[in-house]
């Protein structure tokens, strides 16, 4: 039987149920697999700080993927990967998005820095919330020469507006990579970022091939994931495209999706101890 030795999770809409939380079923089999030595890495479109509220929640000690794969942490939160978008670009689409479609909000995400436009925005508010974060207003021009790089930029909106943004971005900005993350989200990143990329710098880090990793996500932010490991697993609440990308379907993340594909699995750790690259 094939047997697999790191696990890749989304967050929002894989492991944790719509109501935001883990059920304890899966809590448990994850803490029964790092026990064991496999690696159990959550890969998300989040801030480092939204990522690591839920590794405290769920109990883990493994190195965590945050904005789509522009920003990769060690068990230890030291930088493995430290990638983004080119400064210049990120204050032109902003300019853009704001000037075009006056509807939609844009933040930007530098590190754990969240610098938005306005804290009373009810899309702002509602991400706060969610991810126990807090947004800090501020002017992106001035902002970005205090980085090196802009990680993300995060578009919200009516699906329709949406929509059309990533249609004439995508035109409009052929050096930068759009995906939704989310019926009203709008993911912004440098071209060649995304989680497969990351899933990619982990197989070096752990020195193991493609085929001995679990990936597990539910949108189109996760497409690329899915078709790259050696088992992409979509939730039973992604759309069709994402299960046609995968190899199986779980479960929604409402019915405990996460463990019950899991629980038959064989795993054996990673031969070696991860690397510095």
């Amino acid at each position: 039987m094939k047997t697999y030795s790191i696990v890749l999770l989304d967050i929002d809409g894989t492991l944790v149920d719509s109501k935001d939380q883990v059920s304890q079923n899966t809590k448990l089999l994850l803490h029964h697999l790092e026990q064991k030595g496999i690696p159990v890495i959550l890969c998300s479109a989040r801030s480092p700080s939204g990522v690591e509220m839920v590794v405290q929640e769920v109990g883990l000690h493994s190195p965590i993927v945050c904005y789509g794969g522009s920003l990769l942490l060690d068990a230890q939160r030291n930088i493995i990967q430290d990638m983004g978008i080119d400064r210049e670009a990120a204050v032109a689409f902003k300019q853009f998005a704001s000037r075009e479609f006056p509807h939609i909000t844009v933040s930007s995400y530098m590190y754990d820095i969240w610098l938005v436009d306005c804290v009373d925005d009810p899309n702002i508010q509602l991400v706060a919330q969610r991810n126990q974060c807090t947004p800090l207003v501020g002017v992106l021009e001035s902002a970005v020469h205090t980085v090196p790089h802009v990680h993300k930029l995060l578009c919200m909106g009516a699906p329709e507006e949406i929509t059309r943004l990533q249609t004439r971005a995508a035109q409009a900005f052929p050096n930068l990579q759009f995906a939704r993350s989310g019926t009203i989200y709008l993911e912004v990143l440098a071209k060649d970022i995304s989680k497969r990329t990351a899933m990619e710098q982990l197989q070096s880090y752990y020195q193991v091939d493609k085929q001995q990793i679990v990936a597990m996500g539910d949108y189109f932010v996760d497409i690329e994931m899915l078709r790259h490991a050696g088992l992409g697993i979509a939730m039973g609440n992604a759309p069709d495209a994402v299960k046609e990308a995968a190899a199986q379907v779980t479960a929604s993340c409402d019915e405990e999706g996460v463990y019950i594909a899991l629980r038959h699995l064989q795993f054996t750790p990673p031969d070696l101890h991860p690397i510095l690259l």
